[in-house]
């Protein structure tokens, strides 16, 4: 595939930002000035009250962007605004190029060159850079993902096994952990809507989840996306972590239940009632047993559930 122009773009790159100034205007270069050009440009603002607006205002003309659009309320979501991109979007394939990231100006170019795959996405290594756009250790590493994660990766074409990627590394922690680092296709795009209505943080995890058990995906071992760590993320302002865990366990359980074969439940099981009981503390359980219960039950024996059950009714 070349970078020809065409009529309709082949790629819609949909831009969402929420306060993002400092980042916005690199950002937004990086994008307009990818060397491959088969591509369209969608500015989502969604209620900024920084000078966010002022900057995208200095784009509006500009032969690539195809719509710029302003929220009267913040939305609450990043997924509704992916959701408002999409539907404005004439691409087959879809880039959510997030406000706070930058690209490689050859992401495009590369990325587009596996379109023919017959894959549902297509992602590449993220390199993690902070506020200042300086290379970031992050939870002991600079990249995401880390190869030791990949290990159902076939070198020669590189496309990853659907089934074996979402149990064995999808299970349990999402693997494509940067949006920006990902092209997909908008066909295959449908439980977006139902993702924006019910999910607060892990939406992304659960938007690749649905996606690659449809179609396989395929991973570009090239650091073309460049991951912003810093105090402004989502999850960083996040303050009710409890939604992380049971987002978490929605997932799992999707998961599992499409592929009940792959018999993962009693390690999971064990997991997941590790982290419940280790990641919050009394007074965020306090009215959440029940609705744990409700979303682990599938995973263990009825008796280890029942024990646990005892173990709080027993304080």
């Amino acid at each position: 595939m070349t970078g020809n122009e065409s009529s309709t773009p082949l790629v819609s790159v949909i831009i969402p930002n929420y306060n993002h100034a400092p980042y916005l205007k690199e950002r937004i270069e990086s994008v307009l000035n990818q060397s491959y050009s088969n591509f369209e440009v969608i500015l989502l603002d969604d209620y900024s009250t920084d000078n966010s607006r002022d900057i995208i205002e200095s784009y509006r003309g500009h032969e690539k962007i195809s719509r710029i659009e302003y929220n009267t309320t913040n939305s609450g979501s990043t997924f509704k605004q992916w959701q408002k991109g999409l539907k404005l979007a004439q691409g087959e394939w879809i880039w959510i190029a997030e406000s706070d990231d930058v690209a490689h100006l050859d992401f495009l170019k590369e990325l587009s060159f596996e379109v023919e795959s017959n894959s549902s996405l297509i992602f590449c290594k993220s390199l993690i850079i902070d506020e200042l756009g300086a290379k970031y250790e992050y939870l002991g590493c600079n990249y995401f993902p880390n190869k030791k994660y990949l290990n159902v990766l076939n070198e020669v074409p590189k496309k990853l096994n659907s089934i074996d990627f979402l149990t064995q590394e999808m299970f349990n922690f999402n693997q494509i952990v940067n949006a920006s680092s990902v092209i997909f296709q908008k066909s295959m795009a449908g439980e977006l809507d139902y993702i924006a209505e019910h999910y607060k943080l892990c939406g992304d995890w659960m938007f690749w989840v649905s996606m690659i058990d449809k179609a396989p995906c395929k991973y570009v071992d090239n650091g073309l996306n460049y991951f912003r760590a810093h105090r402004r993320s989502v999850r960083s302002i996040s303050d009710n972590r409890v939604f992380v865990f049971f987002e978490n366990a929605q997932i799992t359980r999707f998961i599992y239940t499409k592929h009940p074969s792959k018999k993962l439940k009693n390690k999971y099981f064990d997991y997941l009632i590790y982290i419940y009981f280790n990641r919050y503390d009394s007074s965020t359980r306090k009215g959440t047993f029940t609705k744990f219960l409700n979303e682990i039950s599938f995973y263990g024996p009825k008796a280890i559930i029942e024990s646990f059950k005892q173990k709080i009714k027993n304080g």
